[in-house]
């Protein structure tokens, strides 16, 4: 038991942020998408760490992993639209060629941030609140500074999206997307966006409260 509560904390701390540093060299989308996966799983490392000393904990578990699985799943899916499209800078320019799929994936990707009034920002709210609340303020910190971090890389795809083409670069975002992809991309992002609008109220279903 003593192993678990030393070894658990050590390793969400080591997953967000070994999957941070990751992804921070990527070009590729699939790979930045798969180790930001490998971050995000940290943070739910976070919550069954202090499980046993927070109420709040196994909600946020729970609500935090509904969020993470709908904003991958559409991030993925944008990804899945384009199969030639292999590099960040592939992306350049699809703002103006697919305006709703630009829109989702930037809604993604600023998700998986955490950025408000998306579901994971609720969700990471709930986790670092369970994780103080248990007496792992520590990890909360580290929990922080990886979420700040993460920022670089997201905006790093998302910023070719809204820039003009150079005739230089391949037309890999030109043809029209796969359509069941970029369906499943869309309703993703409104669905986690949904999600985390009636967060307020979903995750007290769950048992869980932010405030007293």
């Amino acid at each position: 038991m003593l192993s678990l509560i030393v070894f658990l904390p050590l390793a969400a701390a080591a997953s967000m942020t070994l999957g941070n540093l990751a992804a921070f060299f990527q070009d590729t989308v699939r790979r930045l998408l798969a180790y930001s996966t490998i971050g995000q799983v940290g943070y739910l490392l976070m919550a069954v760490a202090v499980a046993p000393r927070s109420e709040l904990a196994l909600p946020a578990l729970l609500f935090y992993l509904a969020a993470c699985a709908v904003t991958n799943l559409g991030a993925f899916a944008v990804a899945a639209s384009f199969p030639s499209a292999t590099r960040v800078s592939d992306y350049r320019g699809m703002g103006r060629r697919h305006p709703l799929l630009a829109v989702s994936l930037v809604i993604c990707l600023l998700g998986l941030v955490g950025t408000p009034p998306t579901a994971v920002f609720l969700g990471k709210l709930a986790v670092f609140t369970a994780a103080v609340g248990g007496g792992a303020v520590w990890l909360a910190v580290v929990a922080v500074a990886n979420t700040v971090a993460s920022l670089f890389y997201y905006l790093r795809w998302i910023a070719p999206v809204f820039l003009a083409r150079t005739t230089e670069q391949d037309e890999s975002t030109a043809d029209s997307p796969r359509r069941w992809s970029a369906v499943t991309a869309s309703a993703a992002a409104v669905v986690f966006l949904a999600l985390g609008i009636a967060g307020g109220v979903v995750l007290p279903l769950l048992g869980g409260e932010l405030l007293p």
